[in-house]
């Protein structure tokens, strides 16, 4: 079963929005009970190397907010990786893959398979923006805050906190390991070790009055990081310009050793729960004192999951530290369970969490930010 949100950032930088429906659904469906999915299909847990993807360019389109400049990778661009890869149709490729196959935006969700990760959705532009407007509040008392994003998919508030949080360390979670391997780990390394540059690095750098794109050429940066000013001497007396498997290993080691990427950050794909098991096997339960998740409440059957997740992975308050959760959404999604409305009464009867709503959008497709802090702690 596959549904569309039909909204969400395009490529261009527009918002879609849907109607908006009866908030009653998402509170029928908490009172009844139904609060968890324990379908035997979800994704397992999975730690995800740090690795540069293996094609010769990547596609990259920019993104505005409050004056910062960040780079996420097209979609047209993983649906070309794809079809490279011989995997488009494949039968037994995996739901993201197919997804792609169908759907050339991917804004199509099915349940326990793939949960719209290539696609920016628009609350995830809302909690940028305000990690942008409050981020000396939020980190105030934190020397190197560790950093949890649930859902990222093309992370973009992880990308601004890589940008401008030199010393926090963060771990991108998302369901589909190839979210993470198509979106998550291109967009991170596009914004730190292959950052689009007019210098001697090979790229394609297209502006117009209000967008940016580049092509950034990776294969050009191997080469020059192996070779240096030797490098059209080296490629030209050879029979096969190409760089070997062993080359283009050495080159994008050397390549991702050129920033401090590999100290900080991490990714993991998988269900919350099995996030959660994995945290409590590692001894890393209250690691975390910021965890960001926008477009995650949608449904009121994960919302035990997520929860217990957030109760799992947060740190506790420590002297004037005051570690907390943002949860960006939608107030109310059409023809869906979850709601902010439904979300907030959850967390209320859990009893573990404060939750209050600190920002709100005040258009006619209303829009919300949540802070969940320890009760009584």
């Amino acid at each position: 079963m596959s549904f569309k949100f039909n909204f969400g950032v395009d490529d261009d930088g527009d918002c879609t929005l849907s109607a908006v429906d009866s908030i009653e659904a998402g509170v029928e469906a908490l009172s009844c009970g139904e609060t968890d999915d324990t379908s035997s299909t979800v994704a397992p847990y999975e730690c995800i190397p740090l690795t540069i993807p293996h094609v010769s360019s990547i596609v990259v389109d920019a993104i505005y907010c409050k004056g910062h400049r960040l780079w996420k990778r097209q979609i047209d661009d993983v649906q070309f990786q794809i079809a490279q890869q011989d995997l488009m149709d494949d039968s037994t490729a995996s739901a993201v893959r197919q997804a792609m196959a169908t759907d050339s935006t991917a804004t199509d969700v099915i349940k326990n398979e793939y949960e719209g990760g290539l696609k920016t959705w628009e609350c995830s532009m809302d909690l940028l923006a305000y990690l942008a407007d409050n981020q000396n509040k939020i980190f105030t008392g934190y020397e190197h805050p560790r950093v949890l994003d649930i859902g990222c998919g093309t992370a973009l508030p992880s990308l601004y906190l890589l940008a401008n949080v030199p010393n926090a360390k963060l771990c991108l979670q998302d369901y589909n390991k190839d979210v993470i391997e198509l979106i998550t780990i291109p967009n991170v390394l596009a914004n730190t070790a292959l950052a689009p540059s007019t210098a001697n690095t090979g790229d394609d750098l297209q502006s117009t009055s209000d967008t940016e794109s580049c092509d950034i050429d990776i294969d050009f940066r191997r080469t020059q990081t192996l070779f240096g000013e030797d490098t059209d001497k080296i490629i030209g007396e050879r029979e096969f310009p190409e760089l070997t498997p062993e080359e283009a290993h050495e080159a994008d080691t050397r390549l991702l050793q050129s920033t401090d990427i590999q100290q900080r950050c991490e990714f993991v794909s998988g269900d919350w729960a099995n996030f959660e098991t994995s945290l409590r096997s590692q001894n890393r339960e209250h690691t975390f004192d910021l965890v960001l998740t926008s477009e995650t409440i949608y449904d009121t059957s994960s919302y035990k999951r997520l929860h217990d997740l957030l109760a799992c992975a947060l740190a506790k308050p420590e002297d004037d530290k005051v570690p907390m959760v943002l949860v960006a959404a939608k107030s109310i999604y059409f023809g869906l369970s979850g709601s902010v409305l439904s979300f907030e009464q959850y967390v209320r009867t859990r009893g573990v969490f404060d939750v209050e709503s600190i920002w709100q959008s005040g258009d006619s497709m209303s829009r919300e930010i949540l802070r969940m802090t320890w009760r009584n702690v």
